[in-house]
């Protein structure tokens, strides 16, 4: 699927390229003795918050689906970014890093200025490639920085096209991500928002995991 949720996730950091919201759906109620159904380690000590089902699609109509898994840790950011590097130069059984370059490298140093990293793992499931996005998070960081563009989001979905663009315009140039972007559970921004809604009151950090495929 041209590595399209890696990459697409990778462009939207470096690069605030616009997409259509995903719109996800939730087959199941978040549970306070939710489990990880991903193959993917979480930090050590995390605790899973919520884990749920989704389906949507992205700002190119590709129709994905997956899981999304949120824990809480008392760990530092820093402890867990080590973490984060430590699984990207050795992967766990059956991942491999999806992108590396300069342009990556530019990516992760906006996710670091608005309190978060993530890397973008590919594996395969039953013959079908997936993408997995990982990402950690510091929730009071991230809504500080992310701030002005928090109270647009609950309107946008509802405007026309042309108003989404001057929207989505400005939130960029003040944040360096756009609501598009924001709206997509598939993209580390996306992840990261619903994280820091989760995490908005524990005072801990975030540990995400979204694992994803296309339909």
């Amino acid at each position: 699927m041209k590595r399209a949720l890696g990459a697409l996730a990778l462009l939207l950091l470096a690069c605030g390229c616009a997409q259509q919201s995903a719109q996800s759906t939730s087959s199941s109620a978040p549970s306070p003795q939710a489990s990880n159904p991903i193959d993917f380690p979480l930090y050590a000590g995390s605790t899973v918050l919520t884990a749920r089902d989704w389906r949507g699609t992205t700002g190119s109509n590709v129709a994905v689906s997956g899981h999304e898994v949120i824990a809480e840790s008392s760990a530092t950011l820093d402890a867990l970014e080590s973490w984060l590097h430590g699984l990207s130069a050795n992967p766990p059984p059956g991942y491999s890093v999806s992108l590396s370059g300069s342009s990556v490298e530019t990516a992760h140093r906006h996710a670091q200025e608005l309190g978060l990293q993530f890397q973008i793992f590919s594996h395969v499931v039953a013959g079908k490639n997936h993408e997995l996005v990982v990402v950690v998070l510091d929730p009071a960081t991230f809504e500080n920085k992310a701030g002005p563009v928090l109270g647009l989001i609950d309107k946008y979905s509802m405007l026309p096209q042309s108003l989404r663009d001057p929207i989505d315009q400005q939130a960029k140039a003040r944040t360096g991500f756009t609501v598009s972007q924001a709206l997509d559970p598939s993209q580390p921004i996306g992840a990261a928002l619903a994280a820091a809604k989760t995490l908005r009151d524990s005072g801990e950090r975030g540990v995400v995991l979204v694992d994803a495929a296309k339909n």
